[in-house]
């Protein structure tokens, strides 16, 4: 039973990832394709992020004995954050390095799907600072935007040294559904960050505008069909 309900979410994701493609294509093609502005003043909306993503490393070796600690902590912190959207409570958290520990309210504490594999696909600390961005004035956004730089090269960072077929969190599912869920969840973040840079946009807007353009295709998806 298990096995047919993973396929029948993972059927789910994939036909997410079909009405998210419109998407993708319109933004890639408003980035690099677009007569009406040079791609390079596009890419002018991201020189600060991208110097924040250079800066990391560097910024990595200053406090190297305690990376570890913080890896540790994102991953706690952002189950933490999953489990409080989903009206959970939080019981005890315990972090140390290489290791750490969240016990929520409710009968399965790794069953629920978001907050299981949140850690691995959702930039916490990058939303986070993006919802600064909208509260900062124009004088102060490129601090704001190398910290969000940071911020993702952090999360990338926490990507390759903790996902892996060994985590509990991964392998209580299919191994199909776990890597499509958080490689879809990434692509789906990407997006959002990426059009929340934008004139006139912000992290909400931005969000809303994916998943509007998602239910755009959908329902012209079941006109056509119906």
């Amino acid at each position: 039973m298990n096995r047919i309900k993973y396929q029948l979410y993972t059927g789910g994701l994939v036909l997410l990832l079909v009405f998210l493609l419109p998407y993708i294509w319109k933004l890639l093609y408003i980035l690099f394709f677009s007569s009406n502005i040079s791609v390079f003043a596009q890419l002018e909306l991201y020189k600060w992020v991208a110097m924040g993503i250079i800066m990391a490393p560097f910024l990595g070796r200053l406090v190297k004995s305690n990376v570890m600690w913080f890896e540790t902590f994102s991953h706690e912190f952002t189950h933490i954050v999953i489990a409080l959207l989903f009206f959970r409570k939080v019981k005890s958290f315990h972090v140390g390095e290489g290791n750490g520990v969240v016990y929520t309210s409710g009968v399965n504490q790794n069953g629920l799907i978001p907050m299981a594999l949140a850690p691995y696909s959702l930039p916490i600390f990058t939303y986070l600072f993006l919802i600064v961005r909208m509260l900062v004035a124009f004088q102060g956004l490129w601090i704001v935007d190398i910290i969000i730089g940071m911020s993702i090269a952090f999360h990338i960072a926490c990507f390759r040294h903790q996902t892996g077929k060994y985590q509990t969190d991964i392998n209580q599912y299919p191994l199909y559904f776990s890597y499509i869920y958080i490689y879809l969840a990434r692509l789906i973040n990407g997006c959002i960050i990426v059009v929340a840079f934008f004139p006139h946009y912000n992290v909400f807007t931005s969000t809303w505008r994916l998943f509007g353009a998602i239910y755009g295709n959908l329902s012209a998806f079941c006109g056509w069909i119906f």
